[in-house]
Formats: C-alpha cells, sequence, structure tokens
C-alpha cells in the first residue's frame, strides 16, 4: 500500500502587531499607507508543496491503524524568514500531529512579510493531508 502526505494549500497569514480596522465608514478607514506584503516560501506555493510531501514521513502506526485526514500546523515567520513556534491547531493523530509539525519545523527560511517595507513576523496555518494510496 503506497501512502503521500501531501500539502493542501496555505490556508492564511496573519501579520503581526497589524491594528485593526477601526470602526465607521470605510473610506475614512482605509489605510493604503500601510501595506502588507505576505511572507514567501523559496519558489512559492508550489515550491512549499513539494517541500512538504518530501518531508512529512507517514508514520507506520497511523498507516497500520487506516488513518487519513488533515493536520493544520500554525508557526510563525519572524522577521528574518526562520520557521518558528510550529504547533497543530488541529488534530488527526498524535503520530500524524508531529509528523507534520516537524515537517514545518525543517521548512528553510521563507521571505518574511513586510509592513511599511519593514520586515515584520507573521503566522502561517498550513494543512497537512495525509492519504493513503
Amino acid at each position: 500500500m503506497l501512502s503521500c502526505a501531501c500539502i493542501a494549500v496555505l490556508l492564511s497569514a496573519c501579520a503581526s502587531g497589524e491594528a485593526e480596522a477601526p470602526q465607521g465608514d470605510a473610506q475614512d478607514s482605509m489605510d493604503t499607507t500601510s501595506e502588507v506584503v505576505s511572507a514567501e516560501f523559496p519558489g512559492g506555493a508550489a515550491a512549499v508543496m513539494n517541500f512538504i510531501s518530501g518531508q512529512v514521513q507517514y508514520p507506520e502506526s497511523a498507516k497500520a491503524d487506516g488513518i487519513e485526514g488533515k493536520v493544520f500546523v500554525e508557526f510563525t515567520i519572524s522577521e528574518s524568514g526562520e520557521v518558528a513556534n510550529a504547533h497543530v491547531i488541529e488534530s488527526l493523530h498524535p503520530a500524524l500531529d508531529s509528523a507534520a509539525v516537524a515537517a514545518a519545523m525543517s521548512m528553510p527560511a521563507w521571505a518574511p512579510a513586510t509592513k511599511e517595507g519593514k520586515a515584520i513576523a507573521t503566522t502561517i496555518t498550513l494543512p497537512v493531508l495525509f492519504r493513503l494510496d
């Protein structure tokens, strides 16, 4: 039986320190001078998919139990682009959770998010799909 782990898509990125939009008229509250540019994995979304699928090891215990599904991992991309604080926010199975976190922590540095041209920390949520073929 073949097995694979792949990443679905980058679900979200949330820049640290980004103020919530003030209440009131949308025209008055839009601040176009504070543009946030998202963090980017070297090579883009396709490259992060390839990286994660190549790094995740499907645990034998989960294979034996026929467990499939998604693990959602959240991590920080620091101001220097390093991956930090990876943790599971939606669990599937302890062994699969550990495999997904280990793969996330093994990622190379990203291009960090920027706000007003300065690097900022950002949080990324990554779904990792485990499927037995």
